[in-house]
């Protein structure tokens, strides 16, 4: 709805005298549209930027700031703009204002002093003016102060005749743009600018250089301080310094794990804002009051703050597209921040409209009836009770959420159950009673507790540590002594507490999400495996937070898509790329493991996920190790820009097979394709490198950034002795050379292990040059006996050196009618009939590969179906056992059926 201008200065006294003033603005063509993207700014910053002198200067920026206000004002209260254009464009104009008064000062500065050099550069040097809160966010209410921090690269001095430090140079600076805003003159003021979120507040000093601010942050930044900063924003000064600056500020504001620890400190500031409130009779405040602004804020920025380190996306300085984000990683429901978006949007609408009145910095209710009246009008509705009603709707639902989200009843409820037994000393047995335990029970509980709270790692917690290990101890036991949980389900679970207790950031985790303690204890509950990579590497904690997630790993292009953020987000900084990776990498597996131990994946899947997840490091490895390369070497020679990544990644075994277990290592041979080896790579330096050089240490780098050990382990082992030639072979060899060698010296046993592989990393050309080798090569026609000899050969040597049967186990891979014979005789019939039936060399699995051997009828459906029967047991049984850490031998007395058929049709087809 639109509403005339006689109506809306009803709403806006502030308005109605500024249209007396400026009354060309009640004129349409002056208000009607809306500003371009830029124009705002640019308008208001050029007219004021080339002011003649101070007194112009100022005359200009408070004509500006009056006339846009106004115009700002008009738009919003007609239905002409949208929450959204109103924020922005009182934001671009306190962005033109200040950068306008600050390029202004510089130039009169210099003048007087010279320019500000840095001491380490040498380079001038421009200050950098951070916009904080709203202002940050470019979402700025209509009467708003601005929140500054002054900050300037480098120390150093002025090059004039008059030199003067730096610091000393950027204070005068920053006092005379103050001045330019706040005075008060016949045109009114610009801004209220308010600088005492800068380091150590009015005591410190009002410019402060980029070391000085690192230094503060790192030993005196408080929590507070952080949830100010996440809306920071450099809206005037130096942009090229910009992101210099937050690679100083973003380490304080957001920690590298998922922290859990800003929960407490953002309801610990809502506790001192509820007391003022309280205290000030505060609670028509629609910004401070309950199922306020600030509640909202507190909601986006409590996940921002705990989440934003591990996920960039959610940096976001603006509350409504981080809404948006936070449905699209999973951390709210739609429904939930479609509400949410509403009542901010209403909030904010109100917050404007009461600001408008009297150009006032209030966030009140009014108290006066004719107000209420015309606020009322001014939003919509007929009356005030029907806006009052609407408002509390909303304030109600932001208040729901609000205490949702932060809520700790649950936590001290269950606390209280299982507290005197957690601060006991362990020897009474009655403090059990409530729990259905046997005395066995009752007496295994007690030791594993005392061994616990005895052990080095608890001794020495600090007092933070302790506190927090003992909110979560109570929750943890009520959990652990369920019927459905053991003594090696709390032994594992206990291992892992011990772990984490030190870095006590995972024990908030705990405490602020029972149903990660429930996970916790469920995975314990069914696997050595993932409760012993908790152990090793505490941040998979993270992923017991949301069941959603926990159970549903992702399938290959969503992989794909999130290891390659891992590249945008490192910013080619080899170090956290390595780390991210890694800890990435175990995130994936351990949700593909969770899923499998509960029964969420069928088990033929399992090893479709964990060789995706390979898939996707090799591939973002090998971008990272090209774009390095690039870097320092330059293209390869003969290659133009823009020009396809000739660098290959051939997968063999279980990779190639699409066949992956847990702790499985990458078999992998490295090429190059299409272009000269001898040609040469030129770098930015004039230094040239042989192709052949330039992709060997491509490969080089492609392993170290996999298996160079790190706090997070490796991403995995590699195995790279199936190239041409095997160990005393190069590295990396072109594709010719593979080929070559493939066709003319290579045995028949590698001829068996081309028939699983795949090209997992290639380009589109080398991809399809690498396929067409493989059916042509795999498709030529053998002598089967000699093949059939060989192959038989081979699997004796292999019986010879690795079945480690006996007569009371079985190897489920090496043993005499194991997973290994299976795959041989599928070895086989590919090398033998690929010839006569090329569909045999189309997928690189067994079990594709058994429904072709029975569609041509090499083996019968009885004998495909045994053998399918037999690989599927097996692999299941192998998986099981690797997620309990025990190794692939079972009992002779398991699996006698499916021993016996893979024995028989071994016999029958390879030996008979």
């Amino acid at each position: 709805m639109k509403y005339d201008l006689s109506q809306i200065q009803q709403w806006s006294p502030y308005l109605e005298r500024n249209l007396r003033r400026y009354p060309q603005l009640a004129e349409p063509m002056f208000w009607q549209d809306a500003f371009a993207e830029g124009q705002l700014y640019q308008q208001v910053y050029d007219l004021a930027r080339n002011s003649d002198t101070d007194a112009e200067l100022k005359k200009h920026l408070r004509e500006q700031r009056n006339w846009l206000m106004s115009r700002i004002a008009i738009r919003d209260l007609s239905g002409a703009a949208e929450l959204e254009e109103t924020m922005r464009d009182v934001s671009d104009l306190a962005d033109a204002l200040v950068n306008a008064a600050l390029d202004w000062h510089y130039d009169k500065l210099t003048e007087r002093f010279g320019v500000p050099i840095g001491e380490e550069s040498g380079e001038q040097q421009k200050m950098l003016v951070i916009g904080m809160g709203k202002l940050g966010g470019q979402e700025l209410n209509f009467s708003s102060d601005i929140d500054l921090i002054f900050a300037y690269p480098e120390r150093g001095q002025t090059n004039g005749r008059k030199q003067i430090s730096n610091e000393e140079f950027f204070v005068k600076l920053g006092q005379a743009m103050n001045k330019s805003l706040v005075e008060v003159n016949e045109d009114g003021f610009v801004y209220r600018v308010d600088m005492r979120l800068r380091p150590f507040g009015t005591a410190g000093t009002l410019a402060v250089s980029f070391a000085a601010l690192e230094h503060y942050y790192e030993v005196h930044g408080r929590a507070w301080e952080r949830y100010a900063l996440v809306k920071a924003r450099v809206m005037a000064g130096e942009s090229q310094a910009t992101k210099e600056l937050f690679e100083v500020l973003r380490p304080f504001v957001y920690r590298r794990y998922v922290d859990f620890t800003a929960m407490d400190s953002l309801r610990d500031l809502k506790r001192m804002i509820a007391e003022q409130v309280k205290k000030k009779g505060m609670q028509e405040n629609i910004k401070l009051g309950p199922g306020g602004i600030r509640e909202i804020e507190f909601i986006v920025q409590a996940f921002q703050l705990v989440h934003g380190g591990r996920d960039r996306d959610l940096q976001g300085r603006s509350l409504l597209p981080n809404l948006t984000l936070l449905v699209e990683h999973g951390f709210l429901q739609a429904g939930i921040s479609e509400k949410l978006r509403q009542a901010y949007r209403f909030l904010r609408r109100a917050e404007n409209r009461l600001q408008m009145w009297n150009d006032m910095q209030t966030h009140e209710l009014p108290t006066s009836e004719e107000q209420q009246a015309l606020l009322a009008q001014s939003m919509g509705f007929e009356s005030y009770s029907a806006f009052m009603a609407e408002l509390n709707v909303h304030r109600d639902f932001v208040s729901q959420q609000f205490a949702m989200v932060f809520d700790e009843q649950e936590v001290l409820e269950e606390r209280d159950a299982m507290d005197k037994l957690w601060h006991s000393d362990m020897d009474d047995s009655e403090l059990l009673i409530e729990h259905d335990l046997t005395d066995e029970r009752k007496a295994e509980v007690l030791a594993l507790l005392k061994g616990l709270k005895q052990s080095r790692t608890l001794q020495m917690l600090s007092k933070d540590g302790q506190e927090r290990l003992d909110m979560v101890m109570p929750m943890l036991l009520n959990e652990a002594l369920k019927p459905e949980y053991d003594k090696i389900a709390l032994t594992r679970a206990f291992a892992v507490i011990e772990a984490i207790a030190r870095r006590s950031v995972y024990l908030v985790l705990l405490k602020e999400n029972p149903q990660a303690l429930k996970n916790l204890l469920q995975l314990c509950h069914v696997s050595a495996w993932l409760s012993e990579m908790l152990v090793k590497y505490p941040a998979l904690l993270d992923q017991l937070i949301d069941d959603r997630s926990l159970y549903e790993p992702l399938h290959a292009n969503e992989l794909l898509q999130e290891a390659c953020k891992l590249l945008d987000q490192a910013e080619m900084d080899e170090e956290r790329f390595m780390s991210d990776l890694r800890q990435w990498r175990h995130a994936q597996v351990f949700k593909v493991a969770a899923a499998d131990v509960t029964g969420n994946v069928p088990i033929m899947k399992v090893s479709d996920y964990l060789t995706w997840i390979a898939e996707a490091v090799l591939k973002v490895a090998s971008e990272f190790a090209w774009r390095l390369m690039q870097q320092k070497s330059g293209l390869p020679g003969g290659l133009e820009a823009g020009a396809e990544n000739p660098f290959m990644i051939l997968g063999y075994g279980k990779l190639g097979g699409i066949e992956l277990g847990y702790g499985s290592d990458l078999d992998i041979v490295m090429l190059y394709h299409g272009i000269d080896s001898g040609a040469k790579a030129v770098s930015s330096t004039g230094r040239e490198l042989d192709n052949s050089v330039y992709f060997l240490r491509f490969g080089q780098k492609v392993i170290s950034l996999i298996t160079t050990l790190m706090p997070a382990g490796i991403v995995y082992e590699l195995d790279t002795r199936l190239r041409p030639n095997g160990a005393s072979g190069r590295m990396v060899v072109s594709f010719d050379e593979f080929r070559n060698y493939e066709e003319n010296k290579a045995w028949t046993w590698e001829h068996q292990a081309l028939v699983r592989v795949r090209a997992v990393v290639a380009s589109e050309l080398g991809q399809k040059a690498f396929t067409e080798f493989k059916q042509e090569f795999i498709g030529k026609q053998r002598d089967l006996a000699v093949l059939r000899d060989e192959v038989v050969e081979m699997r004796q040597k292999m019986k010879d050196q690795l079945d480690k049967s006996n007569d009371e186990q079985f190897d489920l891979k090496q043993g005499s009618g194991g997973i290994v014979d299976i795959e041989f005789m599928m070895q086989y019939l590919v090398l033998g009939y690929a010839h006569q039936y090329p569909d045999l060399n189309e997928f690189s699995d067994n079990m594709r590969i058994l429904e072709a051997v029975e569609r041509y009828q090499l083996l019968s459906s009885e004998q495909v179906a045994a053998l399918m029967d037999a690989y599927k047991t097996y692999r299941s049984k192998y998986h099981r056992m690797s997620l309990q850490n025990e190794k692939p031998l079972v009992q002779t007395t398991c699996y006698p059926e499916q021993r016996e058929n893979v024995q028989q049709i071994w016999q029958q087809l390879m030996l008979d």
